[in-house]
C-alpha cells in the first residue's frame, strides 16, 4: 500500500482496494491517480486516450465492469473528501477552498450538495470520517455491470 502522504487520500484508496481487490491494473492505475490528485485527472476522454482505450465509453464500462463508480464520480467524492479535510484541519470556508483550486464556489456547494443530498455546513459538521464512511457504502453498492449507480 502506498504511505500517506499529504496529497493523498490513503483512507479512501486503501477502502477501494480493500472492496475491490481484483481490480485491474488500469483501474487500480486510475483510481490511484484521483486520490494522489484528490480529484480529477482530466476529462473522460483525456484519460481513456493516456491509457489507450478508444474512447471515453470504452472506460466506463472498464470501470463499471470492475464494479467502480464513473470516473467524474470517483473524483468528485475525492474532492469533497480533500475538501472536509482541509476545512477541518485548517478551518478554512468552502468558498476560500474553492476559490484557491480555482473553482467557482457556488458549483462546489452544488456539488456537495448533488454527491451527498446535503449542504456544506451539514457535510462539514458530519466530518471526513463520515464523507469516507458515505463513499465505502456507495461502493459497496456499486457492483457489476448493473449495479453501479451514478451517484
Amino acid at each position: 500500500m502506498l504511505a500517506a502522504s499529504p496529497g493523498m487520500l490513503a483512507y479512501s484508496l486503501a477502502v477501494v482496494r480493500s472492496l475491490r481487490p481484483e481490480m485491474a491494473p488500469f483501474a487500480r492505475a486510475v483510481v490511484e491517480a484521483i486520490m494522489l490528485t484528490e480529484g480529477s485527472i482530466g476529462s473522460a476522454d483525456e484519460v481513456a486516450q493516456r491509457l489507450g482505450l478508444p474512447n471515453r465509453f470504452k472506460l466506463a464500462r472498464l470501470l463499471r465492469q470492475e464494479g467502480l463508480p464513473p470516473l467524474h464520480r470517483l473524483a468528485e467524492w475525492a474532492m469533497l473528501e480533500s475538501w472536509v479535510t482541509t476545512a477541518e484541519r485548517d478551518g478554512e470556508s468552502l468558498c476560500h477552498i474553492a476559490i484557491r483550486s480555482k473553482r467557482h464556489p457556488s458549483a462546489c456547494y452544488r456539488l456537495v450538495k448533488g454527491l451527498t443530498g446535503f449542504g456544506w455546513e451539514e457535510v462539514r459538521v458530519l466530518g471526513t470520517a463520515w464523507v469516507q464512511n458515505e463513499f465505502s457504502n456507495r461502493l459497496q453498492r456499486c457492483r457489476g455491470a448493473a449495479g453501479c449507480a451514478p451517484t
